[in-house]
């Protein structure tokens, strides 16, 4: 924030500056999400909310904002496994589906550059904080029913134990154009910095298998629409 009001601060007039005040945004969206060290694949969802930016006085487009989103963050990979049916090993394939819905906070500070008076661009930048709400991991088999467990819930895939902590926190990036001071197109990405597992999880898994896991973190790529009023 204070790079950004040194930086706004010694820059010169523009003809077409942000007008001070708040205001609010609501947005909507997709997801293309990851879990780094998971070994899987990215999973596409959807996120949407409300955000409320104050752009600061006389700082020639710099603001702040702060919301609060749902999104959809997961993964999904598909690979072969070996069934026992009846105490014959049988080969076959499994998809692997990750859905985990978070309740997330982010406070990003950014600048706006108004091209005219009816077309803007901006770039944002800020961490976020959010908490799990809800989520299931899915095992769909080729030939053999399919097979599910609560992802934030206290029997895990592997152990009769809670696997996965709902706490997540990382950074934000968000980039995009408004048009009429209303209509928004957004782009970000966020980078997880929180390892998912649970101590205990990571602990009693190297115990029992003799290796350790490597840490699995959240990623995302979002893109949205948002109307301010």
């Amino acid at each position: 924030m204070a790079l950004a009001l040194i930086v706004a601060g010694n820059a010169m007039a523009l003809d077409n500056v942000p007008e001070s005040g708040f205001s609010w945004v609501g947005f909507a969206g997709m997801t293309v999400s990851n879990l780094k060290g998971g070994n899987l694949d990215p999973k596409m969802g959807v996120t949407f909310g409300v955000k409320m930016d104050y752009m600061l006085p006389s700082a020639y487009g710099t603001y702040l904002t702060a919301g609060v989103d749902w999104i959809h963050k997961g993964a999904r990979d598909t690979y072969p496994t070996v069934f026992n049916d009846n105490g014959n090993a049988v080969n076959t394939d499994v998809t692997y589906k990750v859905q985990a819905h978070y309740l997330e906070i982010p406070i990003r500070v950014g600048y706006r550059y108004n091209i005219s008076e009816k077309l803007g661009v901006f770039a944002e930048v800020g961490p976020y904080f959010a908490i799990g709400v809800t989520g299931k991991g899915k095992l769909k088999y080729e030939d053999y029913p399919d097979d599910s467990f609560m992802w934030f819930g206290k029997k895990f895939a592997w152990g009769n134990m809670k696997g996965i902590q709902r706490f997540d926190c990382g950074m934000g990036l968000r980039v995009g154009a408004e048009y009429k001071n209303m209509y928004s197109l957004n782009l970000g990405y966020d980078w997880g910095i929180t390892d998912m597992y649970t101590d205990d999880y990571r602990t009693a898994f190297k115990a029992a298998n003799g290796v350790s896991l490597s840490k699995m973190k959240n990623r995302s790529f979002v893109a949205t629409i948002g109307f301010r009023f």
